[in-house]
């Protein structure tokens, strides 16, 4: 019995501790986002590189004799937040994305952080629109539908890898990015046809007025 206790205050003791460890993961990684958001991709990264180290030292502690508690809801939450930000990073930054083992996450919490990455994609989208930087949103909405197409190549029970809702609110966010950013491309081209016709009118303006004057019977004598 004396053993049994000391196993299990040692158990609780570090769940304590990963709770807290996770807490640290999530606010690390949601304040990197934040930053990704307002284009400060430095401080993001060492927000990240913060939440990683965290990670690996409560992964560390909790070694193999505690090795459960890593895949425990918490913890799960925690790789999912990690995960989104290092892709999210990735992408800005025109790299390939991490793997899982390169986070010390599982894949289950890192596909799911894919649909997430989908979101931000979005906002990114958005933004870019809003500023007439078309090509970078057509960039970020290409990332969307590849990341899109990468999670519906898995399709397990619900019990297994909860991943069907993610799928289908990805499907959605991307038909509406669709909408969104054909429309406002449609937009930019009646506008260029808009600034081409007045240029012309201008120019055959130009033109008439010129004519007239050659025409002028006083400047003839």
């Amino acid at each position: 019995m004396d053993a049994i206790e000391k196993y299990m205050d040692e158990k609780d003791e570090l769940r304590e501790r990963s709770i807290k460890s996770c807490r640290n993961i999530i606010r690390y990684s949601r304040k990197a986002i934040q930053k990704m958001h307002r284009n400060n991709n430095i401080e993001a990264a060492n927000d990240l590189e913060k939440a990683l180290a965290e990670l690996t030292e409560i992964s560390s502690l909790l070694g193999d004799k505690h090795e459960d508690l890593l895949y425990t809801g918490f913890m799960e939450n925690a790789y999912k937040e990690l995960s989104e930000g290092f892709c999210l990073l990735s992408i800005l930054q025109g790299e390939n994305l991490p793997r899982p083992e390169d986070l010390n996450v599982t894949p289950s919490s890192y596909l799911l952080a894919l649909g997430d990455v989908v979101g931000e994609l979005r906002r990114f989208v958005l933004d870019n629109i809003r500023n007439n930087r078309y090509e970078d949103a057509e960039k970020f909405f290409n990332n969307m539908e590849r990341i899109y197409n990468s999670l519906l190549r898995f399709d397990y029970p619900s019990a297994m890898l909860s991943i069907k809702k993610v799928q289908d609110s990805c499907r959605y966010l991307i038909e509406k990015s669709r909408g969104d950013l054909t429309v406002a491309l449609c937009n930019k081209k009646i506008e260029e046809k808009l600034k081409e016709l007045e240029e012309t009118e201008k120019e055959e303006k130009e033109e008439g007025k010129k004519e007239i004057e050659d025409l002028n019977i006083d400047k003839v004598w």
